[in-house]
């Protein structure tokens, strides 16, 4: 069941990435794609599309009000906020609220087939960080207890002269190497052009208690905006 688990996962995560793709202004083929930016604000938000956990009875679903009780017959036993309920396979298991101080987290999972072992819950969960300070750190803490939210997929339009949501990289403009068209990224340690295709990692804090790291490739790129898909891990340490 953990094997379907994971491959149901990593086709959801395909598929969000080919949306994806079909979707960011420029990838279809324009040579300057409209510059529609991301929103910048207050807050960030991440979306794991397909977020998923297999429980075993007494088992939460980490960072939230949820948890799995037991098994009777066809009905599973499960308490919301402390509060008892059954499930069948396929009903709702919602939660929302504050995971930890500045992270509010939106559970909007399902029951799966269990198959007598473990319940597997599945479905998209939302992480707001507020008032985010991006701070770059050399490698990502070593927080033993931190609530891990993988495979968070990003998809940013960023015009020239904006920064890249969630961290201190600013979109420059283009220049060339080698006679090549590179996006030009300041704000960064290292080398600062990006070609076509070209991956960009940046691992940073959000709060003094959220650290993520991003694993970002270039999408498209000209003189006004900048495209990037990809996904990040997120550690919020309660």
């Amino acid at each position: 069941m953990r094997h379907s688990l994971k491959s149901l996962a990593g086709f959801l995560l395909v598929f969000c990435f080919t949306a994806l793709a079909c979707t960011i202004p420029g990838t279809g083929g324009a040579d300057e794609p409209e510059v529609t930016p991301t929103p910048s604000g207050d807050s960030v938000t991440f979306l794991i599309p397909a977020y998923t956990i297999s429980l075993e009875p007494g088992d939460m679903v980490p960072g939230s009000q949820l948890q799995y009780v037991g098994k009777t017959a066809d009905l599973h036993d499960v308490k919301i906020d402390g509060e008892p309920a059954q499930k069948r396979v396929g009903d709702s298991f919602i939660w929302s609220g504050v995971v930890a101080p500045s992270v509010f987290a939106e559970y909007n999972l399902r029951l799966a087939p269990d198959f007598l072992g473990p319940l597997p819950v599945a479905g998209p969960v939302e992480v707001t960080i507020l008032n985010p300070v991006a701070t770059p750190l050399p490698a990502m803490p070593e927080w033993p207890n931190a609530i891990r939210y993988n495979n968070i997929v990003l998809a940013h339009n960023v015009p020239v002269g904006w920064t890249i949501p969630g961290t201190t990289l600013v979109y420059d403009g283009v220049s060339s190497q080698g006679g090549v068209d590179s996006a030009r990224l300041t704000g960064l340690t290292g080398h600062p052009l990006f070609a076509l295709g070209d991956s960009i990692t940046w691992i940073g804090s959000l709060q003094e208690n959220v650290a993520i790291r991003y694993t970002l490739r270039v999408v498209n790129f000209g003189e006004n905006s900048l495209q990037l898909g990809g996904t990040a891990e997120l550690l919020v340490n309660r």
